[in-house]
């Protein structure tokens, strides 16, 4: 709900249009559909829980004889009490004249509901991002989050919280521990009519608390479209920053990419 009230159970027929029930063991709740949010089936088997989507794309401009090469995918497992996530994304860049660019990243993710509206989140990663001089970094992240806004047409939320990660670089043998802040915002506006649309953008601040001074920010935007059912095209864009990259690193990165996405 619109409020962050969540109910469980089957819907029941009800004879106003402005109006669904939700019918539970022990009683009916009667509720306005214009502040209901989403409605989320929770099935029995684990395949039938289980949902995501895998999108390939692939870019090439020949007369700078420069090319790009997208791989992603997304599993989510979800219950009455939270939700799992597993994400990737690998992006390859090359360009006749320089040498391949490597973005890729790996994250599990789980966030557990909480009353009125609130959350807590934890989850582990691997990056890999060769424009920015990282060969690895490992990501463990900790937070809690609020629903700003929440409605049947869009989602703004923000967290709160701390991460910890061990990087290792390209020009180095030895690596770096850091403790950083973190601070996010997430904004999501939805079509559901067909075609089915989507609008999906965030951003992340990690203030460095060990190295003091040092500020690495992250920032997506996702526009998709659906084009037959299930299948959609996406166009997605990417900026990293960082205020202290390893030396001879650049201090940005950015991208924009276009994909086709098959969701289950």
């Amino acid at each position: 709900m619109a409020d962050g009230r969540v109910f469980f159970g089957s819907l029941d027929t009800t004879y106003s249009v402005r109006q669904m029930v939700v019918k539970s063991k022990d009683e009916k709740k009667y509720l306005f559909k214009k502040y209901v949010v989403k409605i989320v089936p929770i099935k029995d088997t684990f395949w039938d829980i289980l949902d995501g989507y895998l999108k390939l794309g692939f870019n090439f401009t020949k007369s700078t004889e420069t090319g790009q090469f997208s791989l992603g995918g997304n599993a989510k497992y979800k219950t009455r009490h939270g939700r799992t996530e597993l994400n990737l994304n690998s992006i390859i860049s090359f360009r006749e004249d320089q040498q391949t660019a490597t973005r890729q990243d790996l994250t599990l993710t789980y966030q557990k509901y909480l009353e009125d509206k609130w959350f807590l989140g934890a989850s582990v990663g691997l990056e890999q991002n060769t424009e920015l001089g990282i060969q690895l970094r490992a990501i463990t992240n900790i937070a809690a989050g609020y629903g700003i806004v929440q409605s049947n047409k869009d989602l703004f939320y923000g967290m709160l919280g701390l991460s910890i990660n061990r990087e290792n670089f390209t020009d180095k043998d030895d690596g770096a521990t850091n403790l950083e802040g973190l601070i996010a915002l997430n904004y999501q506006f939805f079509i559901y009519d067909s075609p089915k649309a989507s609008l999906s953008t965030d951003i992340v601040a990690f203030p460095g608390l060990t190295d003091w001074g040092r500020v690495r920010v992250n920032y997506n935007i996702t526009l998709s479209w659906e084009i037959i059912i299930d299948l959609f095209w996406e166009l997605s864009g990417y900026y990293s920053y960082d205020n202290k990259p390893t030396s001879g690193a650049s201090s940005n990165d950015y991208y924009v990419n276009t994909a086709f996405r098959y969701e289950f």
